[in-house]
């Protein structure tokens, strides 16, 4: 939910397309995997599954970063 709502004010803030295009499905797609993960740990509690987990979150994340970075530093279109 906090991701969409930064992808949303990102997009209306800057003056651009209130359209989610391949980037905004990238970072939706990574979290709800990270949550399929988390999911499966509660099943079988391997390190492994929570780590994988983890590190689709934080690709997430920095997947906003890489992607919708750029519209946050440049003026408003």
């Amino acid at each position: 939910m906090t991701l969409s709502v930064m992808v949303r004010a990102t997009l209306g803030h800057t003056g651009r397309a209130l359209e989610a295009g391949g980037g905004a499905v990238f970072i939706f797609a990574a979290v709800f995997i990270a949550a399929l993960l988390r999911i499966l740990a509660a099943f079988d509690p391997q390190m492994v599954w929570i780590q994988a987990a983890g590190a689709a979150w934080a690709l997430a994340f920095l997947g906003f970063a890489v992607i919708y970075g750029r519209a946050l530093l440049l003026p408003r279109i």
